[in-house]
């Protein structure tokens, strides 16, 4: 038996045949992660709890424990016995033994303690370096990215993966520029805060004669250590970064960094933060992501954000269009724009523009355009407002990514309903990504314990929160409006009712709108899953947004807030 902790949690039986991990409770998940971080070391039962379960330990933590460990063992090993069971029951505590099943982490950690032998720059430790990045391709726990008992482990796969690239980059520099500027790249996105990877990827773009690159390069490391850190970069950073200007015919436009003595420049306005999606972003940026991804979400969710981040995690290599703009005359509004994106050359736009709106691109037009959508690493096609895509551009879009191995095609809308009857459907769905509320520790990072309550997660009204509250109501109630209008009539008034009054049950919802029982649970099914709703311990539906509720509430009078309050104490 062999358990991965490296990227999502798997586990293989003897004859490599996958069992079924994924469908443990997500406790019994947890408990495994947590054993498999410490593996080979007896955990006792109650700091195994405490590392699951944190402040909120249930009232008999040790007996909700040995039903998980249970659970482990009878889905994992059910013809297992206590001679054999990978996860041991020791001094009163769990143990996982790797003398009776495998795990990626811990070979991974005997591979770290080998290269203690090799001497520097030797041919052997090069290999053992490369072993390390065949297992350390993906952090661990990607379902537990902020547990305390995680974030040591994430951090020494993290090391280990970076100081690898670092070092096979430096190998291949001489002989394969473009491959080292790929590694440096990959250590970059694994700790974007580390200047070896900066410094490794301009050396490879200069070796490769691409001093804009390797000065783009530099100045991302500026910007991140200045808005993320307040620092600049290091004397040696800068020194690289003025040897590439000296060496180019034109001046650069983008201003050289600040000196450590030099006047401050003025302030400019702080960058919005994106938070969360760390699982979906990571989705695309795997080394062979899923060829078609739909990301979904009601307004307001994050989705046009979501694609920018993607573009700044893979700069050159996101190509954003607007379904939504691309008809009539601007029928491939969508695809010039992708091509812009991606850098494609004049000739290759210029097919694009000679394209007449009526008429499909022959396959002759998308064999050349297909050149611009070429590359050794994947390259995005990502579509915003796809649902509104017409029967020729899917066409044109499916060719493509059939046809261009490193296509991959990322879509943005609303609600899976809504393509079901649209020339996108034909596509096809096989990777549905839906963004969900930013979380409690998505929004941690913001030092503001009232922002989850005010937005309810709700990543637009994030942005707009700490605006005036004439800002922050016009938001709210364009988010509120574009998430019901596709909902049946009561939506609305249950909505209203709620801003007004408080938390409802539905009974209380019927009296008050005279609209029968089944109706108006629809309804709020509809608004619970807008995220518009949520529904308290007592089975009342309330506003998960104060700033929408405040909106809403704001269109009712005076008068019409009384006449409803007396009304609900009259049936009450």
């Amino acid at each position: 038996m062999r358990v991965s902790v490296l990227g999502q949690l798997t586990v293989t039986g003897d004859s490599g045949e996958a069992l079924p991990a994924g469908e443990l409770p997500r406790r019994a998940r947890q408990v495994l992660a947590v054993l498999a971080a410490r593996h080979d070391r007896i955990q006792s039962k109650d700091a195994l709890a405490d590392s699951v379960w944190g402040d909120d330990l249930p009232g008999n933590h040790v007996a909700a424990l040995e039903h998980y460990v249970s659970v482990i063992r009878r889905r994992l090993q059910p013809d297992g016995s206590s001679a054999n069971w990978f996860i041991v029951t020791r001094s009163g505590g769990y143990l996982f033994d790797t003398g009776r099943a495998g795990l990626d982490l811990a070979d991974l950690r005997t591979l770290i303690r080998r290269l203690d032998a090799p001497t520097p720059g030797s041919p052997e430790r090069l290999a053992v370096h490369a072993d390390i990045l065949t297992l350390a391709r993906q952090l661990p726990f990607p379902e537990d990215p902020y547990a305390e008992w995680a974030e040591p482990v994430r951090t020494e796969v993290q090391i280990a993966a970076v100081n690898a690239l670092l070092q096979h980059a430096a190998v291949t520099l001489g002989d394969d520029p473009a491959r080292s500027l790929r590694l440096a790249q990959e250590a970059i996105e694994l700790n974007p805060f580390l200047e070896s990877g900066y410094r490794a990827a301009m050396t490879a773009a200069i070796a490769m004669d691409r001093q804009d690159d390797a000065l783009r390069i530099f100045e991302r490391c500026r910007q991140l250590l200045d808005e993320e850190l307040g620092v600049a970069p290091s004397a040696d950073l800068v020194r690289l970064q003025r040897e590439v200007l000296a060496t180019r015919n034109a001046p650069i436009e983008t201003p050289a960094p600040t000196p450590v003595q030099a006047v401050s420049p003025p302030v400019e306005p702080p960058r919005e933060r994106f938070l969360g999606r760390i699982t979906e972003l990571r989705l695309l940026l795997e080394p062979d992501p899923p060829p078609v991804v739909h990301i979904v979400g009601p307004s307001g969710s994050g989705k046009s954000a979501f694609l920018a981040e993607l573009e700044r995690h893979a700069p050159r290599r996101v190509g954003v269009g607007h379904g939504a703009s691309s008809v009539g005359v601007l029928r491939h509004a969508w695809l010039r724009a992708v091509l812009t994106d991606l850098g494609a050359p004049a000739e290759i736009l210029a097919v694009v523009d000679e394209a007449g709106p009526e008429q499909p691109l022959l396959r002759p037009d998308l064999e050349r355009i297909g050149t611009a959508l070429d590359g050794p690493e994947p390259i995005f096609v990502a579509i915003d407002d796809a649902a509104d895509l017409d029967a020729a551009s899917v066409a044109e879009l499916s060719w493509l990514g059939r046809h261009c191995p490193a296509l991959r095609i990322v879509l943005t809308y609303c609600y899976p309903s809504e393509i079901a009857e649209r020339p996108l459907s034909g596509l096809g769905s096989p990777v549905v990504l839906r963004l969900e509320p930013l979380s409690d520790d998505d929004l941690g990072g913001l030092g503001d314990e009232d922002l989850a309550e005010r937005t309810g997660g709700i990543p637009a009204l994030v942005g707009a929160a700490l605006r005036p509250t004439e800002v922050s109501h016009a938001v709210a109630m364009q988010i509120a409006r574009q998430r019901t209008r596709w909902m049946p009539d009561p939506s609305w008034e249950i909505l209203r009712l709620c801003a007004v009054l408080g938390p409802l049950s539905v009974g209380e919802l019927s009296t008050l709108t005279g609209y029968p029982m089944p109706e108006l649970l629809t309804c709020v099914d509809h608004l619970v899953h807008a995220h518009l709703l949520t529904e308290n311990e007592d089975g009342r539906v309330r506003h998960r947004s104060s700033l929408i509720s405040e909106a809403v509430s704001g269109q009712v009078s005076a008068a019409s807030a009384r006449y409803l309050r007396r009304r609900l104490a009259a049936d009450n």
